[in-house]
């Protein structure tokens, strides 16, 4: 077996092709389903090359995310310490030359994007659509802004995140003018200009208009096949950021998440680690405790704050694969002598404390061999696993071709007729099979459909914990407290309080939608596609022909053969890969639409419950001096109404989603899973078919040619064994030994 796993598919790929000829030329090339076999095998090389194996690289601010890319690239690729807190997420690939590529967003995109932080937001009653093109449009968001800033410059969580937004969308506005369009738009700064996408990716106000960027790098550190994307954005709460974020990781096959030695694990480490792991994201995650060599006054303070460290995320994680070096130190030695001399200086320091550099020379080694591990056994589930499994149902059905062909031409003058006679059985057997399967499939696939509706109207509608009754839940028990805002409502005015209010309400339910929600979403649809695979793989197995029943003599030593090949068949047949069919169809989830809207009727009723309420304890208050006058109670009653007004919305969606889910995804994917179940059920007969109408030639073969036949299916049987065996060596190899070695080896 060849160490590279895509020359050892193609050799097998290859191997497997020869023996599909030498049966081909044995069966007069009139067995369909050698020819299906073949045009199945021969696609099987393009569809590895087309794979992308993705690593995302997080954690939150400062935590050396963009040094640990450079530094495993060997280059400055991207821009170190830049700081920036943004949904937009750079992707690296290889490529024939250095060339950064960078997606901008359209203009409809980013009026999009400012327009839901203006939300009924006070004076943007009655105006059109924003437009941050038009000058005026510009000037009322700088107004805006300066009145969030001056009345509520920042809250539990930091700077307001739609504060954030229109100050970025002001700061870039010139500098990116010239670049965006109607459409989004594509620039390229290829060899000498590359270095300038920095200027993109490191100014916060530029990147808000940009919304990818892609580099292509020259040389031999990165993978064709391989994307490193630098996810910036944990630090955010805005949930918005967060889902963008998200969106790559769930793509992702393995995750690097960065920890700087010099804080340790953050609260906003703990938050958005908390997140991942309810998203089902822990299994495939290494820890970098990146170090900074001039923090630590030795190596034993160094590996105190990282065993604290990892003692911290066995409450999250519990087997922690976490490496300790220092992603600067590895970038400066792997640059040599293009490092700077001020840099060359810092390097020089570092390598005087030898104990400290040899500690983190050796776990950046052993971070690459436990990387490389886990790569490969990720490659392999990527790229591979499905082809081999395709090999493995070929060369099974190769085999069983070869031992029918082998009894027919061993077969003597006195058993033609009884083989005759049992071939014709069989194909009148399989031709009633196929009658049954054509009239009974339909008819399960029925039953299929009833029990995932009914399946997903109890996620949605019936159980006590379904997701309509846990929004339900949040939004009447969510509290909108009204304290913060009751000393300013007279100087920013009650429509601006209340456009405050919604905007945090707003925030607290799109995190909830997202920590709570969204992962239970993704557990519906993951038990449901295991549970179409599952039933369909009963269907397979209640249709299984019984292969023992083919042998053409009436003693046969190999029973035990035919006995194995039905036990292979049970263990490598699938009967429906719902990831190629979703690929083809072009199928994917239904855009999660599950959010609060502001409406002009929300904020009329509660201004009108306001103005009312306050009138009357207006009143009240003149008439009488001992009672004193409160906007509070006006504020209590229009949070009431927004919360009230926002679980009509959210339940409409609700049920839109649920429609949407069962309509456009589900019932689509079994309809497609159906028809390519029939054809591999069909494709289980095609190599009998003509088998009865070419018997007669095969049996009036002169002697000599049956042997040249027999000798030719003979070494299609062996080079069938070895194959198989081969697939199996691979397997091991690469797949789920490979990534428990590659387990052992981070731990």
């Amino acid at each position: 077996m060849t160490s590279h796993p895509q020359e050892s598919i193609a050799n097998l790929v290859s191997d497997t092709l020869s023996v599909i000829d030498s049966l081909a030329a044995v069966s007069n090339n009139s067995d369909k389903s050698l020819a299906e076999s073949r045009q199945l095998c021969s696609k099987i090389p393009s569809h590895i090359n087309e794979g992308i194996l993705r690593v995302a690289v997080v954690g939150v601010i400062k935590s050396g995310k963009s040094t640990f890319i450079n530094a495993i690239s060997g280059k400055e690729l991207v821009q170190r310490g830049a700081g920036v807190v943004t949904s937009m997420t750079t992707r690296i690939r290889k490529g024939k030359k250095n060339k950064a590529i960078i997606h901008f967003k359209s203009w409809d995109t980013i009026n999009r994007e400012i327009e839901s932080c203006l939300e009924m937001f006070p004076g943007k009653d009655d105006s059109p659509p924003f437009d941050i093109r038009r000058t005026q449009d510009r000037q009322q968001l700088r107004r805006i802004f300066d009145t969030i800033v001056s009345s509520f410059p920042v809250t539990s969580r930091g700077l307001r995140p739609e504060a954030l937004v229109i100050r970025n969308a002001l700061d870039g506005y010139r500098h990116c003018l010239d670049v965006i369009g109607s459409d989004e738009q594509t620039i390229s700064f290829d060899t000498k200009s590359f270095d300038v996408h920095k200027q993109f990716t490191a100014d916060p106000a530029k990147a808000f208009y940009v919304k990818d960027v892609c580099l292509e790098v020259y040389g031999k550190t990165i993978d064709p096949n391989v994307e490193i994307a630098d996810c910036q954005g944990a630090d955010s709460t805005d949930p918005a950021v967060l889902e963008k974020i998200f969106f790559y990781l769930e793509a992702a096959n393995l995750i690097v998440y960065c920890i700087s030695s010099r804080t340790g694990l953050r609260q906003s480490d703990m938050a958005f680690l908390k997140r991942i792991k309810r998203f089902g994201l822990m299994e495939n995650i290494l820890f970098i405790f990146n170090c900074d060599l001039s923090e630590h006054e030795s190596l034993d303070n160094l590996k105190m704050i990282r065993d604290k460290t990892i003692q911290e995320l066995k409450f999250l994680v519990p087997e922690v694969r976490l490496f300790s070096f220092s992603a600067l130190y590895t970038l400066f030695d792997a640059l040599g002598k293009k490092v700077s001399s001020k840099n060359r200086k810092r390097l020089g320091l570092w390598q005087e404390d030898r104990e400290m550099t040899a500690f983190c020379t050796s776990e950046y080694t052993r971070f690459l061999a436990g990387f490389n591990l886990m790569f490969e056994a990720s490659r392999f589930n990527l790229f591979y696993a499905n082809h081999i499994e395709r090999l493995k149902i070929v060369t099974h059905l190769l085999a069983e071709k070869i031992q029918i062909l082998f009894d027919v031409f061993s077969a003597g003058i006195l058993d033609q007729e009884k083989a005759r006679k049992r071939i014709a059985d069989f194909e009148g057997s399989a031709r009633r099979l196929r009658v049954i399967v054509d009239n009974s499939v339909m008819g399960a696939v029925s039953a299929l459909r009833r029990e995932i509706d009914s399946n997903l109207k109890n996620a949605f509608l019936k159980n006590s914990e379904n997701i309509n009754e846990l929004v339900t839940n949040f939004i009447r028990q969510a509290q909108i407290d009204s304290q913060p805002y009751k000393e300013v409502v007279k100087e920013a005015g009650f429509k601006q309080i209340l456009y405050m209010m919604f905007q945090d309400f707003k925030r607290d339910l799109d995190l909830f939608l997202l920590e709570q929600i969204a992962p239970e979403l993704k557990q519906l649809v993951r038990i449901q596609q295991e549970r179409i695979a599952s039933y369909f793989k009963s269907l397979l197995d209640s249709y299984r022909i019984d292969y023992v029943a083919m042998g053409f003599s009436e003693e046969r030593e190999d029973d035990r053969f035919s006995l194995a090949m039905i036990k292979e068949e049970e263990e490598y047949s699938r009967a429906a890969d719902l990831e190629s069919i979703k690929k083809i169809l072009g199928l994917h989830l239904p855009n999660q639409i599950l959010s609060p809207e502001y409406t002009r009727m929300m904020q009329t009723n509660a201004v009108t419950d306001f103005s009312l309420h306050s009138l009357v304890l207006f009143v009240s208050a003149m008439m009488d001096k001992h009672v004193r006058f409160s906007f509070t109670p006006g504020l209590d009653r229009a949070a009431v109404k927004i919360k009230k007004r926002t679980l009509t919305i959210m339940q409409r969606q609700i049920s839109a989603y649920h429609r949407s889910l069962k309509y456009d995804y589900f019932f689509p994917l079994i309809d497609a899973v159906t028809r390519d179940f029939k054809d591999k059920i069909s494709q289980r007969f095609t190599m009998y078919e003509t088998l009865n109408k070419d018997m007669d030639a095969l049996f009036c073969l002169k002697q000599e040619e049956k042997n040249q036949h027999l000798a030719m299916i003979k070494k299609a049987e062996n080079d069938i064994i070895r194959i198989r065996a081969l697939l199996d060596e691979f397997s091991m190899e690469f797949g789920a030994g490979a990534f428990e070695c590659a387990v052992e080896t981070c731990l």
